[in-house]
């Protein structure tokens, strides 16, 4: 249990909201202190730079905050990959505390079907947590101490499912899974307009010397998909790639792809021309 509460401990840069009364003060740090000040006018300056002081460090910390089983709420899962349901607020230190944090409809983890029965169940239990690293985006909060309730917005940095054995699932700042399996990638289909009838092999030969580059692209992509990119013809190569449908949704893959397949050798065809390639993340 040492270990584990080493393992969770929070970074040197971040401080750990663990009570309420941290929540008071951060809320009383985001407050606009336009007209909070009163009397003396060197005083009335003196107390608003030091308020303006007090925000701008509240602004530059980040903050680790633990979210308990009942806090929040999985989504769908699909392409091994589970989501967290966004709907609703982040709830944590016993209601004291609701989150609105910026991409928490696009935050997933990476899961195997026994994994999601496993956690399910463990949430059930109220053994299986949500521990989110986010800074507040400048906006005061909603909510009152006298209802010990308060609102906060901010953007996040990571996330991580924390049950009693640790850390067994996380995602970074773009939501997007963190420590995903090994991906490969396949060429399905290749198509020229030359084409007369189909290749038997569909075409997919075609674009094997681009095969090294594309698997360099997907490794650590975080999602499965296809997409079709579309390019020229010019002295046998492809020129000007371009993915015109992408199930993915990473423009970081889709990019990589396209310049993967830019300049590869076209087995087998014509000196110019135009052509389409399909091609799936597995």
């Amino acid at each position: 249990m040492l270990l584990i509460a080493l393992l969770l401990a929070a970074a040197p840069d971040e401080v750990a909201l663990t009570q309420e009364s941290q929540v008071k003060e951060l809320c009383a740090a985001l407050r606009d202190m336009g007209g909070a000040f009163e009397g003396d006018p060197a005083e009335l300056a003196a107390a608003r730079k030091a308020a303006q002081v007090r925000r701008e460090e509240a602004l530059a910390k980040w903050y680790r905050v633990e979210v308990p089983s009942k806090g929040f709420v999985f989504g769908r899962y699909e392409d091994k990959r589970l989501e967290l349901d966004g709907d609703r607020p982040l709830r944590s230190l016993e209601g004291a505390i609701a989150l609105d944090l910026d991409g928490v409809d696009d935050v997933a983890f990476p899961a195997r079907p026994e994994q999601v029965s496993a956690w399910s169940r463990e949430k059930k239990e109220g053994t299986l947590k949500l521990v989110v690293v986010f800074r507040p985006n400048g906006e005061r909060c909603a909510g009152s101490a006298a209802a010990q309730a308060f609102r906060l917005s901010g953007r996040a940095r990571s996330w991580q499912l924390v049950d009693t054995s640790g850390v067994v699932a996380s995602a970074n700042a773009d939501g997007d899974p963190v420590g995903v399996a090994p991906r490969s990638v396949k060429v399905e289909k290749v198509t020229l307009d030359s084409d007369d009838s189909p290749p038997q092999d569909d075409g997919r030969a075609r674009l094997s010397s681009a095969q090294g580059a594309l698997e360099r692209c997907v490794q650590g992509a975080p999602r499965l998909g296809t997409m079709v990119l579309s390019f020229a013809v010019q002295d046998g190569r492809v020129r000007d790639a371009q993915v015109i449908l992408d199930s993915l949704r990473d423009d970081r893959v889709s990019a990589c792809v396209a310049r993967a397949v830019g300049g590869a050798h076209v087995a087998g065809a014509p000196p110019d021309g135009r052509g389409t390639a399909a091609i799936s993340l597995e």
